[in-house]
């Protein structure tokens, strides 16, 4: 399912970090471990699995202010409104709703690092209406998509794929060919799934280069490249599903691959 959660800023802090994805999943991590400690635990140190890969089947999109101004030079955004909303998803039913709703209304979060942060209480959370999926969506991204290719060479690095490069496609449907697998959605083997359909994957228009840093000002500090499109998928509706709901690509529970479908483009492929 996916919620909105609108947050009221507390404080008299408004300065945050332009990298915040780390830190509001922290945070979302936090808020479900006071609630419900098991459920957390779970999600932090286990999630769902297939073979070796581990999927949480969570994912979020961007901070949506009401007003805020870049302080591009010191890294920083001012919130300058009041309110301020993001999107979360889980993979879970209907019949958890009420559950979730419960773990977030009237929490209170921080978002920031060691240098600036911002308080929030939860104003209010809402169950947002889902998409029909069909075998052909258009989807735009509302978090950075980031797709990985392991090299496994002597330096045993990664390579951040960009939507238009080889091998992008086929790195993105196998991934949602394994979070399907490791929950097992509507009962379908993972090794099925590709039978059904041929599946085809298009970035459209403009690509966006969004280089996000994760774990600032730590010795654990590191770099993804993601990307910020829109896109054409055509495969079978489970996969289009568990990438809604779970996120498309690599690393969803960190800020990545959060996306809503492009209803204008999906109206028009229709006519």
């Amino acid at each position: 399912m996916r919620f909105e959660i609108h947050l009221r800023k507390m404080g008299r802090s408004s300065i945050l970090p332009i990298n915040y994805q780390y830190e509001l999943s922290s945070a979302i991590y936090k808020i479900i471990s006071q609630a419900n400690e098991e459920f957390a635990a779970f999600l932090h140190q286990k999630g769902w699995q297939i073979e070796w890969k581990k999927f949480k089947h969570f994912c979020f999109s961007h901070l949506q202010f009401e007003r805020f101004k870049i302080h591009k030079e010191a890294g920083r955004i001012e919130d300058q409104g009041e309110l301020t909303s993001f999107k979360i998803n889980f993979v879970i039913d209907q019949a958890a709703e009420e559950f979730i709703k419960g773990l977030f209304m009237n929490q209170r979060l921080s978002i920031g690092d060691k240098y600036s942060q911002v308080d929030y209480e939860v104003a209010s959370i809402s169950a947002c209406e889902p998409p029909i999926f069909q075998e052909t969506m258009y989807y735009k991204t509302l978090s950075p998509l980031l797709v990985i290719r392991k090299r496994w060479d002597s330096d045993r690095g990664e390579d951040y794929l960009r939507p238009d490069e080889d091998g992008y496609a086929a790195i993105l449907i196998n991934t949602l060919q394994s979070k399907l697998g490791s929950i097992a959605v509507a009962g379908m083997d993972q090794n099925k799934v590709a039978d059904l359909i041929d599946t085809k994957f298009s970035a459209l228009g403009p690509i966006r280069k969004k280089g996000v840093t994760i774990k600032q000002h730590t010795a654990a500090q590191s770099k993804k490249i993601g990307y910020e499109f829109q896109f054409e998928l055509t495969a079978p509706v489970e996969l289009h599903e568990i990438g809604y709901y779970s996120g498309f690509g690599n690393e969803c529970s960190q800020g990545f691959g959060c996306v809503e479908v492009n209803e204008l483009l999906n109206i028009y492929s229709k006519a």
